[in-house]
């Protein structure tokens, strides 16, 4: 038998609204703890009001600063992909160029949206820290066609749709 849980198809989460209340700082430092983990949950869409970890993790992903590292790391997929030298010096997976490049004005309206002052969802958030770290994914290995701007487009539509909900 089963528990089941509610699911927070996307509600807006902004910094200081939670579940109870605002996370303690043991939240904060499980929160980091269970980064990854917590992301994977928060990208699956499970909301940020199921625990105190969780609410503390997404009021880290909507600011400001977690949003640049995201949007650094957009950079540092792009500037992989466009100059391979680099990663001959480094021993990392080489992104999917063809993938990269045809993901290229999607890409840019994404970062452009991390850098605005605009409360983004921290599902959406999470969503494209997920995309960027599977190294098994489109970003770095080519499923089809087009594989990484529709996962983008996803996310895009993530941090529209959600933006607009009430809270």
């Amino acid at each position: 038998m089963g528990v089941e849980v509610e699911r927070d198809q996307g509600a807006l989460f902004l910094p200081g609204v939670s579940r109870h209340s605002k996370p303690t700082l043991e939240d904060r430092l499980i929160a980091r703890m269970l980064a990854p983990w917590l992301d994977e949950e928060l990208a699956r869409g499970m909301g940020a009001s199921l625990s105190e970890a969780h609410t503390a993790r997404a009021e880290q992903l909507a600011r400001t600063r977690a949003r640049r590292a995201v949007a650094h790391k957009l950079d540092k997929l792009v500037d992989r992909a466009q100059n391979p030298r680099l990663l001959s010096r480094i021993a990392l997976i080489p992104p999917c160029r063809e993938q990269v490049h045809d993901a290229m004005p999607l890409i840019v309206a994404i970062r452009s949206r991390l850098l605005s002052g605009e409360p983004l969802p921290a599902r959406g958030v999470a969503r494209l820290k997920t995309l960027l770290s599977d190294r098994s994914g489109p970003c770095y290995v080519y499923r089809g066609p087009q594989s990484l701007t529709l996962a983008l487009q996803e996310i895009a539509e993530l941090l529209q749709a959600e933006e607009a909900k009430p809270l």
